[in-house]
């Protein structure tokens, strides 16, 4: 019998039905897969987090595709250490070499330096790091928690600048806005969510409990929540965690009708219009401000002082005045369609 794995597609409607309170049964009916398929693909992936378990809770599509795919990757391993290769390693560890040394001097160890410290970091050898020659003190884990929270590259593609209208590109229409986030000290996650309208320069900046993707969702509904239909068409923003959630970016597609677009990794200058404004911004809250003991007043105070200079790209308007003559042709189109 043949058998298809879960595609991305599908993952993304369990987790939407999920939240809709469907049974697993009647997702796999809508699916066209046994309901067991969907029960399993469930538990899998939203049971309670436990020791060394890259599960989460609850159910995700990201996270649930993500897993698949590491699940694949490790697929026909095998074991290397066998008690004879330990003994080697041992052997050597305990004349003071140092992994690497026995990785590459010691040629009957075919594994590398990085397989001999994880060993022994994991209790595979029975020696322990305090005895190696820099106490264990060079060590540094990787942790695979923002990969698991991002999307397949393949979420991007009818996503990125590219996919954006000339209109846009040019600055020519109203109602387009690229976003950031501004980090607070150490000591608080409380940190900024910060939107520029590509043609008239607003700027905004609304205050966020920490940096995720459900309060940068909250962010973009109160910017478009703020200003009548048509003022917020599309919200172009960089591959942070805090942006990437498909579940929640489907949501604000599908109810505001605003277009998500990403810039590419490592290209601010993609979006140059609201890292400039960021660095305005600092001069009010240099780092390292705590933004939890600033209050959203004295942060709109802060940011109207920045929309009320004259810019020599506005033709030595401000921002603010430029933004209110959209505003009202905006509400005057909507008047008229109104009427």
């Amino acid at each position: 019998m043949l058998y298809n794995h879960l595609t991305a597609e599908e993952r993304g409607m369990i987790e939407a039905w999920l939240f809709e309170g469907l049974s697993a049964s009647e997702i796999g009916r809508r699916l066209g897969r046994h309901r067991s398929t969907i029960t399993r693909e469930i538990k899998r992936n939203s049971e309670t987090r436990r020791t060394n378990s890259i599960a989460r809770i609850p159910y995700r599509a990201t996270n649930a595709n993500n897993l698949a795919t590491l699940r694949r990757k490790n697929c026909g391993t095998t074991n290397k250490s066998t008690p004879r290769l330990l003994t080697t390693i041992q052997k050597y560890l305990n004349l003071k070499y140092s992994p690497e040394q026995i990785s590459f001097g010691v040629k009957s160890v075919p594994v590398s330096t990085n397989t001999i410290y994880n060993w022994i970091y994991s209790g595979v050898i029975n020696f322990s790091p305090k005895n190696l020659r820099t106490k264990g003190k060079r060590r540094r884990t990787r942790s695979c928690g923002n990969v698991l929270k991002r999307p397949d590259s393949s979420y991007y593609e009818d996503r990125t600048i590219h996919d954006r209208s000339e209109l846009i590109n040019n600055r020519m229409e109203f109602g387009h806005w690229e976003a950031d986030t501004v980090l607070s000290g150490r000591e608080t996650n409380v940190c900024l969510a910060t939107f520029v309208e590509r043609k008239t320069r607003q700027y905004i900046a609304i205050k966020m409990p920490k940096k995720d993707s459900r309060s940068m969702m909250l962010a973009i509904k109160k910017l478009i929540e703020k200003y009548p239909t048509g003022a917020v068409k599309s919200i172009t923003c960089d591959r942070g965690v805090e942006f990437v959630h498909q579940f929640n970016i489907g949501i604000l597609e599908d109810t505001f009708g605003t277009k998500i677009y990403y810039a590419h990794p490592y290209s601010p200058y993609e979006r140059g219009s609201n890292e400039n404004h960021n660095g305005l911004l600092r001069e009010y809250y240099p780092k390292p401000t705590a933004f939890n003991k600033i209050t959203q007043e004295h942060l709109d105070n802060s940011v109207n002082a920045i929309n009320s200079r004259p810019r020599k790209t506005l033709n030595w308007k401000s921002a603010n005045y430029r933004f209110s003559l959209e505003l009202k042709k905006l509400n005057r189109k909507l008047a008229l369609y109104n009427s």
